[in-house]
């Protein structure tokens, strides 16, 4: 769920901006080193995990023409929940009432409110698998 994942980067972030804050100037240079490294390793790796959950947005985007975000309102099966993440072609929803989120294909019983986009897009062929609430 990307919700909790960018909470992970967010987490990496800080912890990177911590040890950058924590660097002890008359330390070895060895351990200077090291720490900077971490930090560097820390900041690349919350970029990456960043970078992968809007490859998973821009590929519902461009492949089914839907602009969603997280906190969005739908129904996925009737349920209404709202979207708290995406995986590749997949979104995450929390459905009313439950703890863990669900694994939903952006276009399998799911429901989006008026208003959301649904093509024209770059692959529009798929624009009827979509339901939007007028």
């Amino acid at each position: 769920m990307s919700a909790a994942i960018l909470a992970d980067a967010d987490a990496l972030e800080r912890q990177a901006r911590a040890l950058a804050d924590d660097i002890d100037m008359s330390a070895p240079w060895e351990d200077r080193m090291r720490n900077e490294d971490r930090i560097e390793e820390m900041r690349e790796d919350a970029a990456s995990i960043r970078a992968r959950v809007e490859n998973s947005r821009e590929h519902i985007r461009n492949y089914y023409g839907l602009n969603l975000d997280v906190g969005l309102d739908v129904k996925h099966e009737g349920r209404p929940g709202r979207i708290v993440g995406f995986a590749g072609q997949y979104v995450a929803v929390l459905h009313d009432g439950d703890e863990e989120p669900s694994i939903c294909h952006a276009t399998s019983e799911m429901e989006y409110p008026a208003g959301t986009q649904v093509g024209p897009g770059p692959d529009e062929r798929f624009a009827h698998l979509v339901q939007v609430k007028d």
